[in-house]
């Protein structure tokens, strides 16, 4: 922007405006039209005084959530009733802020700016003070009204997607971005009524939900915020000296229409998280939430609070057979998260039309406690670790083994501190853990449990649980072996097999003997023994002295070998796996004809082999070879014939 105004005065900018006019259903919201380009007009005419003051209030917006924006706003509307001096800052904030962005807002909508000037009563003459609250209000309040958007089906939806991907596509990068910010801001002032919606259809713990599924969101979109510029402009790379006088360059493009499906263990997390992705890289998207924990209402909310249009992201609620009439629509990218046996399918389907999937599969992920480990703390890690989410985590811990040195200690400290987790559906945060999700998963927990047992395992804790109650109390198992369904399978349920190993190279086999590869970890005070012994494990992620914690930082990519899935997911590499990466060369427009073009000749060989032999045998020889074979062979090239 033109007078000096940085990227945090835009910032505040956009949250004062999207506060003043966050739109409906019929008109669009202040961030949605063209204000930038009409604010340089605008600026051209406005006293330079008037322009710093103006520059440095919406600078000091950019750090205020949009409430205290809102709560300023309605102050400022009553500063009749306020001492002259402080009157005359709130008349300037109503009058002069306002003016400002509503006019930007009037200019930058055309034909519709009168509608929305009569819609918020508002007047542009200096004088007029207007009172608009009980709208704004109003504006504010405002969800996703679901009854206007009927479902489609999915040949429909893919249609109507496509012509979305053209409206998102011509988005800058900075202006997918700022939706993202306006998009943390909604999740923010609605924490407790969305914790209240996902713990109402997963029975977690509400901390549980806290650390699972909020927390990471934010990590996630700050990522966005942070590093899509960087990660999605365009690339200059090297050009090789053969072909000098080209530019080499990397394009990172949208690809079309994504087609999220996503699992009912993280329903929150894993809708958002992907969404952002594939909106960011410029694409639209059809999201197909599982059936378990459809969350129906709550993805379309947040998105139009924070200025998403519906076709942006269309959701499709359905079973599987929904997800496969979407597959047969041919989007142009699908990211599954779930079980091998669905991601298989799914991948099949797929394979059909050359679709490329992203597969964000199952683990058996094994946790590795050398003797010189601090035991307390891995102890703890590894309750954690098991019983997060009530175990329903690809990279929850399902199979702990200890140095035979320390494993009875460590075995009776595992039981102890698995002993006092309390589960409970809480209201307050109080609770540890809360119920099993899905009445499927009970079952097959059940089953893998009793089949350990019936061959000699013993449960340690969880002997109170009656197989049917979705109130699992955490299981401790002892003497279970490779060859039992419980090391080869996917428990995805608070159960924690404990085994013991006697050195590096056994516990490197044991962690390898399985067909998953998601996570892993390892714990000693011998950070090169952890990793060396981290670099033999067949594992999309290792965390070393900590579990789960490389799939937090979103700055990693996170994927699995294996069984475990295709792809990377998070960090740059994995935001551009959403996008058609695209290698551009470019040359002058100039009468030059390549050497390597015809006609050949048995001169053109000799020199064209004398100069594959200089470069590429390095050294001095390199350059002798570009002046001795290199300009020759450039010459004889422009006026080669047919000898």
């Amino acid at each position: 922007m033109k007078h000096g105004f940085n990227s945090l005065a835009v910032k505040g900018i956009l949250k004062a405006g999207d506060v003043i006019i966050p739109g409906d259903t019929t008109m669009p919201r202040f961030s949605q039209t063209t204000f930038i380009r009409e604010f340089d007009r605008i600026s051209e005419f406005m006293d330079p005084a008037d322009r710093s003051g103006f520059k440095l209030l919406m600078t000091l917006m950019a750090f205020m959530p949009s409430v205290v924006i809102l709560f300023i706003l309605k102050v400022a509307s009553h500063h009749q009733k306020f001492p002259d001096f402080i009157g005359a800052i709130l008349r300037q904030i109503n009058l002069g802020m306002k003016g400002v962005i509503l006019t930007m807002y009037y200019s930058g909508i055309g034909e519709q700016g009168d509608a929305i000037l009569q819609k918020l009563n508002y007047s542009t003459a200096i004088n007029t003070p207007v009172d608009q609250d009980i709208e704004l209000e109003n504006l504010m309040k405002q969800n996703h009204p679901l009854e206007n958007y009927a479902p489609l089906n999915p040949k429909e939806m893919m249609l109507k997607s496509r012509q979305a991907h053209l409206d998102i596509s011509a988005l800058s990068l900075k202006e997918r971005v700022a939706f993202i910010t306006r998009l943390r801001l909604v999740l923010l002032e609605r924490q407790e009524e969305i914790t209240d919606i996902i713990q109402k259809e997963t029975n977690k713990a509400r901390t549980d939900i806290m650390t699972s599924e909020f927390f990471p969101i934010f990590e996630h979109l700050e990522f966005l915020e942070h590093k899509t510029l960087e990660a999605l402009k365009e690339e200059k790379v090297a050009t090789p000296i053969a072909m000098m006088g080209k530019a080499s360059k990397i394009w990172y493009e949208s690809m079309g229409t994504v087609l999220v499906i996503s699992p009912w263990n993280y329903p929150f997390y894993q809708a958002i998280a992907p969404i952002t992705c594939s909106f960011v890289t410029g694409n639209a998207t059809i999201y197909k939430p599982s059936e378990i924990t459809p969350l129906k209402g709550l993805v379309e909310s947040v998105l139009f609070a924070a200025g998403f249009k519906p076709e942006w992201v269309q959701i499709a609620y359905g079973d599987g057979k929904t997800a496969a009439d979407l597959i047969s629509e041919r989007p142009q990218k699908i990211f599954f998260t779930g079980s091998v046996g669905t991601g298989k399918k799914i991948m099949s389907q797929a394979s059909q039309f050359l679709i490329p999937v992203e597969l964000e599969l199952g683990g058996k992920d094994p946790m590795i406690v050398f003797e010189d480990a601090n035991l307390a703390r891995a102890v703890k890690g590894a309750v954690w670790g098991a019983m997060t989410n009530t175990g329903q985590s690809c990279t929850s811990v399902e199979r702990l083994y200890v140095q035979e040195k320390i494993y009875n200690q460590f075995r009776d400290a595992v039981v102890g501190e698995a002993s006092r987790i309390k589960v409970a559906v809480d209201r307050d945060g109080d609770g540890d853990m809360g119920h099993m999700i899905s009445p499927k998963q009970v079952q097959i927990v059940a089953d893998l449990v009793k089949d350990a047992v019936s061959q000699g395992a013993k449960m340690l804790t969880g002997s109170s649980w009656d197989f049917k109650s979705s109130q699992i109390p955490p299981i401790v198992l002892e003497g279970t072996t490779h060859s039992m369904r419980i090391n080869k399978e996917e428990i995805f349920g608070p159960v924690l097999p404990i085994m013991k190993f006697r050195d590096e190279e056994e516990a490197i086999n044991l962690a390898n003997d399985s067909d998953f590869g998601l996570s892993a970890s390892i714990w000693s005070k011998d950070k090169a023994r952890a990793e060396r012994v981290a670099r033999q494990i067949v594992t999309g992620n290792i965390s070393i002295n900590n579990v789960m914690v490389s799939e937090g930082n979103h700055h990693l990519p996170f994927g699995g070998v294996k069984d475990s899935g295709i792809g990377r997911y998070k960090g740059v590499m994995g935001l551009r796996n959403f996008c058609n990466v695209k290698s551009v060369m470019v040359d002058a427009d100039s009468k030059k004809i390549e050497a390597n073009w015809y006609p050949y000749s048995p001169k053109k060989y000799e020199l064209f082999k004398g100069l594959t032999t200089s470069l590429f045998t390095g050294g001095l020889k390199k350059w002798t070879g570009l002046v001795r074979f290199g300009l020759p062979l450039e010459g004889h090239s422009q006026k080669a014939k047919r000898e």
